[in-house]
């Protein structure tokens, strides 16, 4: 939750206290632990990938996301 103002902030922690945003702190480790850990598997996956193979590995995830895409917006059209 983002506040204009900091004493706004203030009176939202006195209110609810800290446990909130402890929560959250936890919350947005996790997720970063979480990233970090599939990047590192992504980049061992894709280690030894040629030059070739990761322009056709590539080319082949940019089709598929443009073919959801497309089914996504049809679905958006009919809805």
């Amino acid at each position: 939750m983002s506040y204009p103002y900091p004493q706004d902030r203030h009176r939202d922690r006195q209110e609810k206290g800290t446990q909130p945003y402890q929560d959250n702190r936890e919350a947005m480790s996790q997720t970063r632990e979480q990233i970090q850990a599939d990047a590192e598997l992504h980049g061992e996956t894709h280690r030894d990938e040629s030059d070739i193979e990761r322009r056709e590995r590539l080319e082949t995830e940019m089709q598929e996301r443009f073919a959801e895409i497309h089914r996504e917006v049809a679905r958006e059209r009919e809805g």
